[in-house]
């Protein structure tokens, strides 16, 4: 039995799912949706078995705490986020030390635009379609930087968590990454994910398009 088979066993039953016949991870949606709904205490037993699950698991808290609502807030302060998270981003992947992920991160500073879009969540969509989260490329090594720091083991947790992670946050990849990234936050200075989570909180996106860096506010 491998190391998310394990795994899987073990949040079944915490669930009180059956464990002599699991389906494929990847469709055992108890595991991607009712996990949330167990107590305080298993889901503590839960997180218990993962690389720093004591971490991970007071982040899901925050995300499972949070209700984004919009705020008042200026162009200024948000565009003050923007620029912290491409800092952050940038620091981590020079403590990394990829070569090719820096120089294509680094082709950000080519957009020099910088815009605060502000409209319904009807209208995000429309305007964030053609555009990435500045964490494009971060995002593409997260699990190998979680690798580097916490093994195999780190590696398989962050494949195994991703689905249910996803769907807590509402499928939003860079608020299940902010929780991922707990595996390694203590490895440092700056969390590459953090000011994205601060705009979650206020209905708010970072984005990166060939020509501009924006954020999009729900208004």
């Amino acid at each position: 039995m491998s190391i998310k088979q394990e795994w899987q066993r073990k949040w079944r039953e915490a669930l009180g799912e059956p464990t002599d016949s699991m389906p494929d991870i990847r469709e055992d949606y108890a595991l991607h949706f009712d996990i949330w709904n167990v107590s305080d205490e298993k889901l503590q037993e839960c997180f218990s078995i993962f690389p720093n699950g004591d971490r991970l698991l007071k982040r899901v808290n925050e995300v499972r705490k949070a209700h984004p609502q919009t705020t008042e807030i200026d162009d200024e302060k948000l565009l003050g986020k923007l620029d912290q998270l491409n800092e952050d981003i940038e620091a981590v992947l020079r403590d990394f030390g990829d070569e090719e992920l820096i120089q294509l991160n680094g082709e950000k500073s080519t957009a020099k635009k910088r815009s605060v879009y502000r409209g319904s969540e009807s209208q995000r969509h429309e305007i964030l379609k053609n555009s990435d989260s500045p964490t494009v490329h971060l995002d593409d090594e997260l699990c190998e930087i979680i690798e580097k720091h916490c093994g195999e083991e780190g590696y398989e947790a962050f494949f195994f968590l991703s689905e249910p992670l996803y769907q807590l946050s509402g499928c939003y990849y860079t608020v299940s990454h902010w929780i991922a990234w707990a595996m390694v936050e203590a490895e440092y200075d700056s969390d590459p994910y953090q000011a994205a989570f601060d705009l979650y909180k206020i209905k708010a996106q970072a984005r990166w398009s060939s020509d501009e860096q924006f954020i999009y506010i729900a208004s």
